[in-house]
């Protein structure tokens, strides 16, 4: 009997800890460092970038001199229920010149970015708080008249 429970205590532990494993999730471009050293400053134009690389993860809005292409990829865990966490970025900048030639090429990881600090403000609103009632009934008894008539 003790042989059984010790067995079996051993089992449930064991599943318990396979259950604990992370789920692992990865998101956008795969980085290809072959890929990425086939594109030149100076050299490569717009069109081969998209043959090579294929469409970006997003397009600058604003540039003043020539477009940025921005290649974005993510590897992210978490456990269960609790919050992602991000555990590998690469984001690759394809910046290009008025001639749509490549001006300059960028590679960045995670530990380039930085933690934007969120404003927990509250833009206040004008006119007076309801209570509950007072918005379930607020309405009775205001009927337009004026529509009854016509």
């Amino acid at each position: 009997m003790k042989l059984l429970k010790t067995g079996l205590s051993i089992a449930v532990l064991g599943l318990a800890l396979t259950a604990c494993e992370p789920i692992k999730t990865n998101q956008g471009y795969r980085l290809d460092p072959e890929q990425l050293a086939q594109i030149e400053a100076g050299v490569t134009n717009k069109d081969t970038v998209q043959a090579i690389m294929g469409s970006p993860s997003s397009i600058a809005t604003f540039q003043t001199e020539g477009d940025a292409w921005y290649y974005i990829s993510s590897k992210t865990e978490h456990l269960a229920f609790l919050a992602k966490e991000v555990t590998e970025r690469d984001i690759v900048i394809v910046k290009f010149d008025i001639n749509d030639v490549v001006a300059e090429v960028k590679d960045l990881s995670k530990e380039d970015g930085r933690e934007i600090e969120i404003v927990e403000r509250e833009t206040p609103t004008g006119g007076r708080k309801l209570g509950l009632l007072e918005q379930l009934f607020g309405n009775l008894g205001r009927f337009n008249s004026a529509a009854q008539d016509n």
